[in-house]
């Protein structure tokens, strides 16, 4: 009965917009769209920073507070295996979702450092 009442009131609003000078236009099929669920369903976040002195990259989950590190801005990281790629922003931060869960390998290259892999990370899942 709802259903009645309200496809009445649209006709009669479509009848009376009928003499403007606009158009009317009314979709019924309205597509459903199911996105498909991400395989992996962990995520990996953290501080990348850089000791120029020892030539060692460090990973944490807050900032580095030690003088010695610098944060390594716009560094891009990739996990190996997978491909997926993120660049650092100003503080070293990055987030990545949808990686596999347990022991990473992040290979991270930038232009004071270069290439490098081996900083082992451990995922947490949502």
């Amino acid at each position: 009965m709802k259903k009645t009442w309200r496809l009445a009131a649209l006709m009669v609003l479509a009848v009376f917009l009928a003499g403007c000078q606009g158009r009317v236009f009314l979709n019924l099929d309205v597509p459903i769209v199911v996105e498909p669920a991400s395989r992996y369903r962990a995520e990996v976040w953290g501080y990348l920073s850089y000791d120029p002195y020892d030539e060692y990259i460090r990973y944490t989950v807050a900032r580095n507070p030690n003088r010695h590190y610098r944060p390594l801005s716009d560094a891009k990281v990739t996990i190996v295996g997978t491909g997926m790629t993120v660049y650092t922003d100003r503080d070293g931060y990055f987030f990545l979702r949808g990686v596999p869960q347990g022991r990473l390998t992040l290979h991270v290259q930038h232009r004071w450092v270069g290439p490098r892999s081996g900083v082992y990370i451990n995922t947490s899942s949502r």
